[in-house]
């Protein structure tokens, strides 16, 4: 008995130190600091001067280099690039239910090493398993895992909302189910640059306009607006119950009947130290005008290649109605809509008559009723490339006046010259989810 017993023993104290021996489940990785206001501070200027619209395309920067990414993916990435290389720790409310918070501590790729496939002499394949994943390697798959997992409506609860005078580098604008900017800078007039990435997922860019966002706020659930990352702490508290939280935004739009202009000028007046000249905005309003208009040709551009390949290989002639939320472009001619009225209407100011700045002219040409300037003389200022394929540009003037005509086209199944309002006829939507949208 005292020999079975010790046998036991021995075998158990075996057990516990194999048990010992084995590694423990790391983390993508650990945090050695926590967040702090100085480290909010921090991370701020880090946006203001480190994260540009070339973030995800220098090869350098192995870690997020190549990553497709939406506008909700790009500000997970951003949050998590700077937790990462500041030894901070990140966590989000985790999307899938599966666990309360998804964050740095997250073990999934501990130990993990990929399934490869080799092409042999003989044309025949062999997998094997690729080397174990470096702590690069895990972030960058944290990143691709938080890009699946989540969306705008996740920003919902993982943000709360700030004062607009309280807005600074590295906070975001939020529209639930549609789109998300990041607060890149903020200049001493209270001018604003935004960067985004938009739908659908890919590699490219990010966009930056000298301009604020083209919204106001107007969710009645007050999910939308000017938005904070949560200190980890107060994941689980609502939005407006943060610390340092403020239902302002949605007070003072209320309060101009929702214009989005009125509303863009309330937020420059909130952050703004000294007063932006005349000229000066009316040439920042002009650049971003710019912006919007070229923008505008990458996503007609994957719309109309999408709808090819779509015909060529599955024989589809009409997008699914998730497809054509994807690819159509309501919201953004909105925006250049918006911008043009805006420019239009500065030409009223007193100030405007002795202002003296490079696109005056051209911003008269626009709107004038005769043309006092050639469409050459107008395009030196802004070529907008509309017809890549085809080396054709046209100009500010060229789209002002398709849209005011109602002739731009959101549909993404309308051919090149009916999206731009080049075309002499009109379009006719043939599929039924542009009937439902």
């Amino acid at each position: 008995m005292v020999k079975r017993f010790a046998h036991r023993l021995a075998g158990a104290i075996c057990a516990l130190a194999c048990f010992a021996a084995l590694p423990a489940k790391a983390a993508i990785w650990e945090a050695e600091n926590e967040w702090t206001e100085a480290h909010e501070q921090a991370y701020s200027t880090w946006v203001r001067e480190r994260f540009d619209k070339d973030f995800f395309h220098r090869p350098e920067y192995t870690t997020v280099f190549g990553l497709a990414l939406d506008c909700s993916d790009a500000i997970y990435a951003m949050r998590i690039m700077y937790a990462f290389e500041n030894k901070l720790p990140f966590a989000i409310n985790d999307p899938t239910g599966k666990r309360r918070t998804l964050s740095n501590e997250y073990t999934k790729w501990d130990g993990y090493r990929e399934t490869r496939r080799h092409e042999n002499d003989d044309g025949s394949w062999s997998t094997y398993k690729g080397p174990e994943y470096t702590e690069e390697d895990k972030v960058r798959a944290f990143i691709e895992y938080v890009s699946d997992v989540t969306s705008t409506l996740n920003l919902v609860n993982d943000t709360y909302p700030v004062a607009l005078d309280d807005i600074r580098a590295g906070d975001m604008f939020l529209l639930p189910r549609n789109h998300a900017y990041i607060v890149k800078k903020i200049e001493p007039t209270g001018a604003m640059t935004t960067l985004s990435h938009s739908s659908p997922r890919a590699w490219r860019i990010m966009a930056e306009i000298n301009d604020f966002p083209a919204e106001a706020p107007e969710d009645s659930r007050k999910r939308d607006g000017y938005r904070r990352f949560k200190p980890i702490d107060q994941l689980r508290t609502a939005p407006a119950k943060v610390p340092g939280a403020s239902e302002e935004q949605w007070e003072i739009a209320a309060r101009l009947g929702g214009s989005r202009e009125a509303f863009a000028l309330a937020t420059q007046d909130a952050l703004a130290s000294i007063k932006e000249p005349l000229g000066q905005k009316a040439s920042r309003l002009f650049a971003s005008l710019c912006d919007y208009a070229v923008q505008r040709v990458d996503i007609v551009n994957h719309g109309l290649n999408y709808l090819a390949r779509m015909n060529e290989n599955n024989g589809r002639q009409c997008m699914s109605i998730g497809e054509y939320g994807e690819y159509s472009t309501p919201s953004r001619d909105k925006k250049l809509e918006a911008q043009f009225r805006i420019l239009d209407a500065m030409r009223s100011n007193p100030e405007w008559g002795n202002a003296t700045f490079t696109e005056k002219g051209v911003i008269e040409a626009i709107f004038a009723s005769e043309n006092v300037m050639t469409e050459q003389e107008v395009g030196s200022f802004c070529a907008v490339p509309f017809d890549i394929g085809g080396g054709r540009n046209m100009t500010l003037r060229e789209l002002y006046r398709g849209l005011a005509a109602g002739r731009l086209v959101s549909d993404p199944h309308a051919p090149l010259d009916h999206r731009w309002g080049m075309a002499n006829d009109s379009w006719t939507p043939h599929c039924q989810s542009a009937s439902r949208s």
